[in-house]
Formats: structure tokens, C-alpha cells, sequence
């Protein structure tokens, strides 16, 4: 979904700290529309009927454009834009049923939260303090006869320590693997994955590149 920043649909970044609060990076747009969430204290068997009257009379003001999810221990509000979170916030300001606030903290998380080819984690350093790539692959023993199977995962580990340089391989051992992943740097996934996707993208599962949390 693309967003266009306008009074009904402000996707607008927070920063790390958003009136009064400390923001956590959202890691998805929520249910595909929602990019901010505020988590507030409650379960789905207790909770202040108080509290959730008043909230949903609040979010009602504004429209009905959200989404109140319960867990155990939680009750998660989803909601679309500033023009939902801002009252929420101010009308709660001086209690403590909020836990946390979640939103898009800068403009490259926005971006970053838009782009649909590629799953960001929002980490607070990279895998192994120097590794920003991740890639995993998947395959299906079943599919081939077991020497077969052998052949190509060792094929796979050749040619990865032949096209990069600076990486990391889960299981560089064996070759009768189902699942691996391998840890990379953006400059060495700029350089080979394109080789590799051409030669193994059907054994390529996911990509996930870290997004480093601002302090």
C-alpha cells in the first residue's frame, strides 16, 4: 500500500521520541494499513471497562479507521495516521495504561516499510556487529534423489565461497542441509547476488537487511 502524505493520511515519522514517549520502530505496516500502534496494559480477560469506553469514544471523534486487538497481555490499537494517534496520546498523557508507542522513526523507515521485495529487521546492530544481509534459502529433500540433494548443497557452498568474500554460512559443513542461511554485507550482496539468483533463486527464500534502531 502506498501512502500520500496528506490530513487523512499523514505518514509522518516520529523519531525516537514522540510527545513524551519513546518510540519502537515499526517492523510492518500493520494488517497492510496501519503503520502506527500504541500498546496499552490489559488482557483479554480483565481489563478496565473504563479505560476501553473511553479510548473507543476518543478514536470515534476521529473516525472509525482502526483496529483494537487483544492478547494476553495487551491491548494493541492499530490506527492509520497522526490524526488518530495524537488525541490518544494527549488524552492518556497523564496515566499509565500506555506501554509503548510504534511508528515509522525516520524517512528511510518509511521507505524502507513500503518496499515489498525485501523484509527489514530493525535491530540495534547488525547480525555479528558487521553483517547488514541476510539471505535464506529453503529446499525440499523429497524432491530429488538423496545424492542428488548432497551434490547440490555442496554446488551451493562452492559457488558462495567462490563469488563472495566477507560472509557467514549457518551450515558450511554438511551438504544434506534443508535450511542455511548466509550473513553478508551490503557491498558483497550488491556485488554476487545477482550471479546468485541466477544460478540458485529457486533455493532463495528471504532476504532481510537490517535497519539500525536510531538512539
Amino acid at each position: 500500500m502506498n501512502y500520500v502524505l496528506d490530513r487523512d493520511n499523514d505518514l509522518i515519522p516520529l523519531g525516537g521520541e514522540y510527545d513524551g514517549y519513546t518510540v519502537t520502530a515499526s517492523d510492518r505496516i500493520y494488517f497492510d494499513e496501519y503503520p502506527y500502534k500504541i500498546c496499552f496494559e490489559g488482557n483479554h480477560y480483565f481489563h478496565d471497562i473504563t479505560m476501553m469506553t473511553e479510548l473507543e469514544a476518543q478514536l470515534n471523534l476521529v473516525g472509525w479507521n482502526y483496529r483494537i486487538q487483544s492478547s494476553t497481555n495487551n491491548i494493541n490499537v492499530y490506527l492509520p495516521s497522526l490524526k488518530y494517534v495524537d488525541p490518544i496520546l494527549k488524552y492518556f498523557q497523564h496515566t499509565d495504561v500506555i506501554k509503548t508507542l510504534n511508528g515509522p522513526t525516520c524517512d528511510d523507515h518509511i521507505a524502507a516499510l513500503q518496499d515489498n521485495t525485501t523484509e527489514y529487521v530493525y535491530r540495534n546492530k547488525y547480525w555479528y556487529n558487521k553483517y547488514d544481509v541476510k539471505i535464506s534459502f529453503f529446499r525440499y529433500g523429497f524432491k530429488q534423489p538423496q545424492e542428488q540433494f548432497k551434490d547440490q548443497g555442496k554446488d551451493l557452498r562452492d559457488f558462495i565461497a567462490g563469488s563472495f568474500g566477507n560472509y557467514r554460512l549457518f551450515d558450511n559443513y554438511t551438504n544434506n542441509w534443508s535450511v542455511n542461511h548466509m550473513w553478508l554485507t551490503q557491498s558483497e550482496f550488491d556485488q554476487g547476488y545477482p550471479f546468485l539468483k541466477l544460478s540458485y533463486g529457486d533455493l532463495i527464500d528471504k532476504i532481510q537487511k537490517v535497519r539500525l534502531m536510531e538512539k
